[in-house]
């Protein structure tokens, strides 16, 4: 969901994936990453991805009322009972408003639960 979006804004500000990679300060192939959905971007780059394409955050990660294809961001986020689960929806907000020493904890702790559903474990490297 997030690459697809990127990729629109980019296309829409014709612009590389080489010049959004350079404003980033990350490599082309870690950007085309994002943009096939290979890798995930944290918190700090979604953040500047949205201010470079003059965009929410919740445009970029697809809280739009459950509809694709509007990076626009006029589309509001969904309430809490939009969500399956409205404690998610809830959990989200407040994450988004949450001190960046509280995002960086949980940031850690999703990427322990990506490596196990991976199969990996804490320190392994990618391809173990």
């Amino acid at each position: 969901m997030i690459g697809e979006t990127i990729t629109q804004l980019r296309k829409q500000q014709r612009w590389s994936q080489l010049a959004v990679a350079d404003r980033l300060g990350i490599a082309k192939s870690t950007y085309a990453g994002y943009e096939s959905g290979y890798r995930e971007p944290s918190l700090d780059t979604l953040r500047q991805l949205a201010d470079m394409f003059g965009v929410s955050m919740d445009t970029l990660v697809g809280q739009n009322g459950g509809h694709s294809g509007d990076p626009s961001g006029t589309n509001n986020p969904p309430a809490a009972g939009e969500w399956e689960d409205p404690e998610l929806g809830i959990w989200f907000k407040e994450l988004l408003e949450a001190p960046e020493e509280r995002r960086d904890e949980l940031r850690k702790i999703w990427e322990i639960i990506k490596m196990r559903e991976a199969g990996r474990r804490p320190g392994d490297k990618q391809g173990e």
